[in-house]
C-alpha cells in the first residue's frame, strides 16, 4: 500500500469540493479549513454517539488521506489515557498453504484507484455525517454557497410607520440624524450584530443596510437576511406570498395568520398594552428561494422586537436550531420552509425560541 498515490489538497478541492481545475492551494485555504473541521467533528462524534463504533475514520494531521482504524477493546490504562487505535488492513502474514489476501495481488495502479475510491467515499460519508450532526450548517449552506456578499437588511422606524412624510431637501445635520429612516431598534441592532458575527466566523463577506436604503437590484445581486417584520417593507413583500403572513388589525394589533387555518388568531401582539406586561411574542423564520430575485432569502422577523431577538438566536445558535429536527421532514435541507416561533417575554426580555408551526415545500 506504500506505493499508492496519496490524496492531495488539489484532488479534494477539484473532485470533492467542486473547485475549478486551476485551483491554487496558495490562494484558497478552503480544503485545509474543511479538513480541519472534519477532524474536529469526527473527534466529537466518536467521543459521543459514535463511541461504540469498532471501526473509525481518521484523517492524520498534515495529511488528507483518511485511514480506517479499529479500536482496541482492551480496558483503558489506569492513568486514564485512551488505548491507541490499531490500523485496519494490517494482516497477519499468510501461511504457506494460504492464498495471499486480495489486496496483495493487486497491481500498483489498482491499489491507487482503490485507495482513491475509499478516500473519496470516506469524505462523502463524513460530509453526510456532519450534515446530520450540525443542522445549522445545513440551514445556511444554500446562503453561504453564493460567491456574492450577503445583504443584512434591517427594519427601521420609518418602516414601522403606516404613513410617511415626504423627504425634505433642506435638512440640517441634526434633522438628518433624527429622521425615522436613520433610526433602528436596539434589539434589531443586536440581531444584526449576531448575524454579522456568524458571517465573519464563516469567512463570508456581507453588507449592512436599512430597508429604506435597499433596492430591488440589491436583492437580486445576492442572498439576503431580512431582520424585522412590521418595520421592514422587504420582509412584508416576501412573506405576503407565503402560508404564514402578517395582518394589521386596527387600531394596533398585529397577527400572524395561517392561510390554511384563517380563524386562528392566537399568534398576535397588541401594541396598545404597556410593554412590560407583554408575556409572549411571535416571529417568522423563513428560508426560501425568492422567485422574484432568484436569490436565497432568510428572515428573522418578530411581531415585536422580542420575537426578532429570539429568531436571531434560533438562526445562530446550534443548540437552539437543533429543535428543527423535531418537526422537519426527510430532506429538509434542500427545501424552502417557513416557521412560526414563540418566545416568552418577562419584563421586556425575551426567552428561548420555540417552534409552534412549520411548513416545508
Amino acid at each position: 500500500m506504500e506505493d499508492a498515490e496519496p490524496i492531495t489538497e488539489y484532488t479534494i478541492a477539484v473532485d470533492v469540493l467542486g473547485k475549478p481545475q486551476d485551483f491554487k492551494e496558495s490562494k484558497d485555504s478552503s480544503v485545509r479549513v474543511e479538513v480541519h473541521r472534519l477532524r474536529k467533528r469526527l473527534a466529537e462524534y466518536y467521543e459521543q454517539e459514535g463511541a461504540e463504533h469498532p471501526i473509525r475514520i481518521v484523517i492524520p494531521t498534515g495529511q488528507y488521506t483518511p485511514q480506517f482504524v479499529t479500536c482496541d477493546a482492551a480496558p483503558a490504562p489506569e492513568d486514564g489515557t485512551a488505548p491507541a487505535p490499531a490500523v485496519l488492513l494490517e494482516a497477519d502474514a499468510p501461511s504457506v498453504t494460504e492464498r495471499p489476501p486480495v489486496w496483495r495481488r493487486l497491481s500498483r495502479l489498482q491499489l491507487s484507484l482503490l485507495v482513491g475510491v475509499l478516500a473519496l467515499g470516506a469524505l462523502v460519508t463524513v460530509a453526510l455525517l456532519l450534515q446530520v450532526s450540525d443542522p445549522l450548517d445545513s440551514f445556511w449552506h444554500p446562503v453561504f454557497s453564493s460567491p456574492n456578499p450577503i445583504l443584512l437588511c434591517f427594519g427601521n422606524v420609518e418602516g414601522g410607520r403606516r404613513t410617511r412624510p415626504a423627504p425634505a431637501t433642506d435638512l440640517t445635520l441634526l434633522d438628518y440624524h433624527g429622521l425615522a429612516s436613520q433610526m433602528m431598534l436596539v434589539p434589531d441592532a443586536v440581531t444584526v450584530a449576531r448575524f454579522a458575527g456568524l458571517l465573519q466566523s464563516k469567512g463570508k463577506s456581507y453588507r449592512v443596510a436599512s430597508q429604506s436604503e435597499v433596492t430591488f437590484a440589491d436583492l437580486q445581486y445576492g442572498p439576503a437576511v431580512l431582520v424585522g417584520l412590521a418595520n421592514n417593507d422587504w420582509t412584508g413583500r416576501l412573506v405576503g406570498k407565503l402560508r404564514f403572513t402578517l395582518e394589521h388589525r386596527p387600531p394596533g394589533k398585529l397577527v400572524l395568520v395561517d392561510s390554511q387555518n384563517p380563524t386562528r388568531e392566537e399568534w398576535a401582539v397588541d401594541y396598545r398594552i404597556p410593554y412590560l406586561t407583554l408575556t409572549r411574542d411571535y416571529a417568522l423564520v423563513v428560508r426560501v428561494l425568492d422567485p422574484k430575485t432568484e436569490q436565497m432569502v432568510v428572515t428573522a422577523a418578530g411581531l415585536a422586537s422580542f420575537g426578532t431577538v429570539a429568531a436571531g438566536e434560533f438562526l445562530t445558535k446550534p443548540e437552539e436550531f437543533r429543535k428543527i429536527l423535531k418537526v422537519a421532514p426527510r430532506g429538509w435541507q434542500q427545501k424552502n420552509f417557513e416557521m412560526v416561533l414563540s418566545t416568552d417575554v418577562i419584563r421586556g426580555k425575551s426567552g428561548h425560541p420555540n417552534i409552534v408551526a412549520a411548513h416545508f415545500w
